[in-house]
């Protein structure tokens, strides 16, 4: 066997940074590794809505390192790697922040080289500077500082290694990684070696996530300030003048009246956060819902009669890729595709067909569901067929509509399931918010379940103060079976409509 035959057998690893925790903030290379990775071994800062990316058939593996409870020692991530790519298969080994900084991603780089095992590196935004840029602390500043210097603030009780004299003489942006259990030694280390009592401080816990806080002080009070604002780790501690900035340059952090609950899938909630960001409202992800594809025998049987079929109609983007996928995955020429027509309940359904090579023949101006059935039967001829793939949670009314001019396949494709344990989350993440729209009825069934049940769900609401936002009038209708009053309801049915009328609840822009 060449050479090159056994690399290939033996697979590759990607040692890929994920970023620091907003799934933003990965780089467009590592973010394409994940979505083409065989193996996925993955640290516990992670966002969580990375791993969605990746493919169904993907072997996911959990690796998770916290202070005294490893999921998995160093030694055994190594070995696991390396047996993983004598495979023959694609390994990303994804890591927080970036693979080189304090991640141990030299060590499982050099242990694969050394076995045979070809390894590319994706780096990532390091924590070290993203963290101090999401509370508004730049890490340097011609005023301030011309040099910032990371360190670990993770220690072993027996070796404290830091040099605080020399770190104390030094006049750039210190910043500690992972030190927030060791603040107080960090603190009293450099008072003790001469560090001014009034130098500035900061600590930012869960940096750039949206349960991101920050405590703000001097070297000599630092620690009471953190400890007053309960923050935990993971944190970064920045000690230097740089901290003087944040009071003008702190854009991330809750503001009040503009944080924005979604409720939606994870792999759903990228386009609404930026679109929401686009309009100055802050995004929190709490997702009560997820999607699940839905794989039977009654797939096979839709797929292998497509020529009979004259209409696709499509009600949701989730229908879309649903179908796209089972398509690919069973049939994979798209020229069988190509007699049909498509209809779509909105732009943003017409958008992510577009997405698969495919534009909408009709798209109702309102978009709901009747809207669709409707304009869509005065359309369809008694030869026609229709294949209506869907949520199996879906009423009958869009079916009834065109039955009454042709036979119609619906066609159960996807669930859409609640998740399960997201009581303390999403109480922690309505404490960050003013607002709380629903883009289906899902949204509110996931809700409801979330807080403890329909009591529960206008309780909580009326205690944190949040207005209720509905996408349009099936969601409010089930809002109001399940006792919550919608505040708001979009003019438009979409995510635009949704952003729309938070604006000008805000005063932000008139609403259409």
């Amino acid at each position: 066997m060449s050479a090159k035959d056994n690399m290939q057998k033996q697979g590759r690893v990607w040692l890929v940074g994920a970023g620091p925790g907003d799934f933003g903030l990965i780089t467009v290379k590592g973010l394409a590794a994940i979505e083409q990775a065989q193996v996925l071994v993955y640290d516990r800062l992670i966002n969580d809505a990375l791993l969605e990316h990746a493919p169904d058939d993907c072997e996911k593996i959990y690796v998770g390192k916290q202070a005294a409870n490893h999921a998995l020692p160093q030694p055994q991530i190594n070995e696991l790697l390396y047996q993983k790519a004598s495979q023959g298969r694609r390994v990303v080994r994804l890591k927080g922040g970036d693979p080189y900084v304090f991640g141990r991603g030299g060590e499982e780089g050099l242990y694969l080289v050394e076995r045979g095992i070809p390894v590319e590196v994706i780096p990532g935004i390091t924590s070290s500077i993203a963290g101090p840029a999401y509370a508004g602390i730049p890490v340097t500043h011609r005023e301030c500082a011309s040099s910032f210097h990371v360190f670990t603030g993770n220690f072993k009780d027996d070796e404290r290694g830091l040099d605080f004299a020399n770190l104390a003489a030094l006049e750039g942006t210190l910043i500690f990684l992972m030190g927030f259990a060791n603040l107080n030694y960090i603190t009293q280390g450099l008072l003790a070696a001469g560090k001014a009592a009034d130098t500035p401080a900061a600590v930012i816990s869960q940096a750039t996530t949206n349960r991101q806080r920050t405590a703000v002080g001097t070297l000599i009070d630092i620690e009471e300030k953190a400890a007053a604002q309960h923050l935990s780790s993971p944190a970064i501690t920045v000690i230097g003048r740089v901290v003087e900035c944040r009071e003008g340059l702190n854009f991330f952090e809750p503001q009040p009246g503009r944080g924005v609950l979604i409720l939606r899938d994870a792999r759903q909630s990228d386009i609404f956060a930026q679109k929401l960001r686009q309009s100055g409202l802050q995004p929190v992800n709490c997702p009560v819902i997820q999607i699940v594809n839905r794989t039977d025998k009654q797939a096979d049987a839709y797929l292998q009669r497509m020529a009979q079929y004259s209409w696709l109609v499509f009600t949701s983007p989730n229908g879309v890729k649903a179908f796209m996928e089972a398509f690919q995955a069973q049939v994979g020429d798209w020229r069988a595709l190509g007699h049909l027509k498509f209809a779509v309940i909105g732009r943003a359904t017409a958008q992510v067909l577009q997405n698969w090579g495919f534009t909408a023949d009709y798209c109702p101006e309102r978009q709901i569901s009747d809207a669709l059935g409707q304009g869509l039967a005065e359309q369809l001829k008694a030869d026609d067929r229709v294949l209506l793939p869907r949520s199996a949670i879906a009423d009958n009314r869009l079916q009834d509509l065109l039955s009454a001019k042709c036979p119609v396949d619906d066609w159960k494709i996807y669930d859409t399931q609640i998740v399960e344990d997201m009581s303390a989350e999403l109480w922690e993440c309505l404490q960050n918010v003013r607002y709380v729209p629903f883009t289906s009825a899902s949204t509110v069934d996931g809700f409801v379940q979330a807080a403890g049940g329909a009591a529960a769900a206008a309780e909580v609401l009326s205690a944190v103060g949040c207005r209720t936002v509905a996408i349009g009038p099936v969601t409010a209708g089930r809002m109001q079976q399940l006792g919550i009053a919608p505040d708001l309801q979009a003019a438009e049915h979409s995510l635009d409509g949704i952003v729309k009328v938070i604006l000008a609840d805000t005063g932000g822009v008139e609403n259409d």
